[in-house]
């Protein structure tokens, strides 16, 4: 009788100690290399990048935003946040992700995304930049500095960007190419020795060219000259693919029109 009891009494731990390292084991796959935290999911990098574009928006400063697509492994993990890091000339993007933790029922099909993210530009300097997530890249380019008019350039604090020039003629040189070329030929002068032209920008909006002439001068209290300074400048127009028709070209308060005769 006492060896039967004490049979029945092992038999009895044995099942209670099986039953407590069963409740114990975790019920899901842990994100890896990242421990659940105390919200109650695992957060990691699981999104999948297949594509990015990029989206100069046409103000100035220059604005640009970055379209991100590609698709999540599962539908339990999430999309939470993509942050960008900028190293010199390069962004790097990195998209965290998160999952619940503990036994979950999941959909095995991939989730496609498709998200939007600006860039902090401002105050950059004119050059190319290389946007990067995972193994997809994208470049994007600024033809002048990117700061108003009257503040100083990140990186060369000794030089401010004005828009000081004042342009007394306009005219406009159809050249005889197929397709058309287009150049516009401007002519005026700058307040003093100091100030320079830096860029000449053409922009497009309908049929309409916008001409602005960046200027510069040193920054601080330097001894300038005063007379005026005469400047002659010219800047191609993108008219390529345009459809036969009556363009506009402004500077400052002058006009100037030309005609295209043909689709170019």
């Amino acid at each position: 009788m006492k060896t039967i009891k004490f049979a029945l009494l092992m038999t009895l731990l044995a099942g209670l100690l099986l039953s407590a390292c069963q409740t114990r084991q975790p019920a899901g796959p842990p994100v890896v290399g990242t421990p659940p935290s105390e919200d109650g999911y695992a957060y990691g990098q699981e999104a999948t990048v297949e594509s990015l574009d990029v989206l100069l928006l046409e103000s100035f400063p220059l604005q640009v935003n970055v379209l991100v697509s590609g698709y999540l492994p599962d539908g339990c993990v999430e999309l939470v946040e993509i942050t960008a890091e900028r190293q010199e000339n390069e962004f790097i993007l990195t998209l965290t992700t998160r999952r619940q933790t503990g036994d979950i029922a999941c959909t095995e099909a991939l989730v496609p995304f498709e998200e939007r993210i600006s860039l902090d530009v401002y105050g950059l300097e004119a050059g190319t930049y290389t946007v990067t997530a995972q193994d997809q890249q994208a470049t994007f380019t600024f033809d002048v500095d990117n700061v108003p008019a009257g503040e100083p350039v990140s990186g060369d604090q000794d030089v401010v960007f004005t828009s000081d020039a004042v342009v007394e003629d306009i005219s406009v040189l159809i050249m005889e190419s197929d397709p058309v070329q287009v150049q516009v030929l401007l002519a005026g002068y700058l307040p003093d020795g100091c100030t320079t032209v830096h860029e000449v920008q053409a922009d497009r909006k309908g049929d309409t060219f916008t001409v602005r002439i960046v200027t510069q001068r040193p920054d601080g209290d330097v001894a300038c000259t005063m007379a005026i300074v005469p400047f002659d400048e010219q800047v191609d127009l993108d008219v390529a693919g345009l459809p036969a028709g009556e363009y506009t070209v402004r500077a400052g308060e002058l006009r100037e029109t030309f005609t295209l005769d043909t689709d170019n």
